[in-house]
């Protein structure tokens, strides 16, 4: 693929929870002016005083950008018409079935949709499940009658956050980047590497998309079973010569 690249600019992240705040603000720190979008007015009250409800994001560094004017909040979506990049962060939590409610996710593309203008990149981070970007989010995205990929470019890239984790945070953990066309992933790419140091491109948002399910599903067999060995010792030691 060949290799795109982008000049830090304007951008919007659509929630500001402990994916999107880290997320707006490690952009802002790479010199990106980031508008953050959140209908909950008191998470919007504290960025635009200064003050981080993250554990993971330092108040000063939220202060520091707030005061040079690169990271804002509101509760307005209309900023979206003003900026190159737009990347929903959305919770997706699950239904009583266990299926992926959605709601979020297609409330705030229709937020979008409404700002959406011609080549604008739309990136969708919420955790779901494959094909969803293709199904559910490009549809809502083109009913002003723009078409992604032709007057807009869209991907799917999964959020990695690992809250609490000193080591690895949004700039040095690995980033999988998928978009639905071979131009959506080259700017969509281009865009992340603006401040993460290992930006890895797949073949399509779909496959993106199967990443974060298997990603995911590995940890939780790992946690399941770290957890079932904790849970009782048991007459005999796990390992002869032993002690739990």
């Amino acid at each position: 693929m060949k290799e795109e690249t982008m000049v830090p600019g304007s951008a919007a992240v659509l929630g500001l929870g402990y994916v999107g705040l880290p997320l707006a603000v490690e952009m802002a720190r790479a010199g990106w002016r980031v508008l953050g979008i959140d209908i909950d007015p008191e998470r919007v009250a504290a960025l635009q005083s200064g003050r981080s409800y993250i554990g993971d994001v330092p108040a000063q560094q939220v202060e520091e950008l707030a005061a040079a004017g690169r990271l804002q909040a509101t509760t307005d979506f209309s900023g979206l018409a003003g900026v190159e990049v737009i990347v929903i962060c959305v919770p997706t939590p699950l239904r009583k079935t266990r299926e992926p409610d959605l709601t979020h996710v297609l409330a705030a593309s229709g937020q979008v949709a409404k700002f959406l203008r011609p080549g604008q990149l739309v990136i969708l981070e919420s955790t779901t499940y494959p094909g969803a970007t293709e199904r559910v989010v490009r549809p809502e995205l083109e009913k002003g009658g723009l078409q992604a990929g032709r007057d807009f470019a869209l991907a799917f890239s999964p959020e990695r956050v690992d809250p609490g984790n000193r080591r690895f945070g949004i700039r040095n953990t690995p980033k999988v980047v998928g978009g639905i066309t071979p131009d959506c992933t080259r700017r969509a790419v281009a865009f992340y590497r603006t401040f993460v140091e290992e930006v890895v491109p797949v073949s399509s948002a779909t496959v993106a998309e199967a990443v974060k399910l298997l990603e995911n599903s590995f940890r939780a067999v790992n946690i399941a079973l770290v957890n079932e060995l904790a849970k009782e010792k048991g007459p005999y030691p796990l390992f002869p010569g032993s002690e739990w």
